[in-house]
């Protein structure tokens, strides 16, 4: 994996973002929000691009929602997470993280690592054990549509019956 840069960068609200994947190919992403001062809301996409593309050209549907989930920022700050475009948000805001609590200072909300993002997708492409938490259902929880759970993710366990 690429050292991460020392220099911040900056993103805003639309930015897509390219997620590397450990086999050398990235995912999409979205920033939807700023959610707390380092605490971002994103989109992740069932879509996936050559990490050394230069911008996204590619339409970002519901459709093709993996997750959304409240991480924190440094892998935007500091460029793991490159910035390729910007797109209106057109995610509808039902479907974004957390927005039950932002009346009451987020209180009640989940903020997650970048990393567990990240562990999501490579499990969603096979890449790594979907199982590999202690609950083996721990990445299921944050699918977008639980019921779209891919048919070929690797299991370290047998399922039980």
């Amino acid at each position: 994996m690429k050292k991460r840069s020392t220099k911040k960068r900056a993103w805003a609200p639309g930015d897509v973002f390219a997620v590397p994947q450990r086999d050398g190919i990235c995912s999409l992403g979205q920033v939807i929000t700023l959610m707390m001062q380092n605490v971002v809301s994103c989109a992740f996409y069932d879509i996936r691009v050559d990490c050394e593309v230069s911008s996204s050209g590619s339409e970002l549907p519901t459709s093709r929602l993996v997750s959304a989930l409240s991480v924190s920022r440094e892998q935007l700050d500091y460029g793991v997470w490159k910035i390729i475009g910007n797109q209106k948000v057109v995610l509808d805001e039902q479907l974004w993280p957390n927005e039950e609590f932002r009346a009451n200072g987020w209180i009640g909300a989940r903020i997650y690592d970048a990393t567990i993002a990240e562990s999501l997708l490579n499990a969603f492409y096979g890449l790594i054990p979907w199982d590999r938490y202690k609950d083996p259902e721990y990445l299921d929880k944050l699918l977008a549509y639980p019921d779209r759970r891919p048919k070929n993710v690797v299991l370290s366990r047998p399922r039980s019956s």
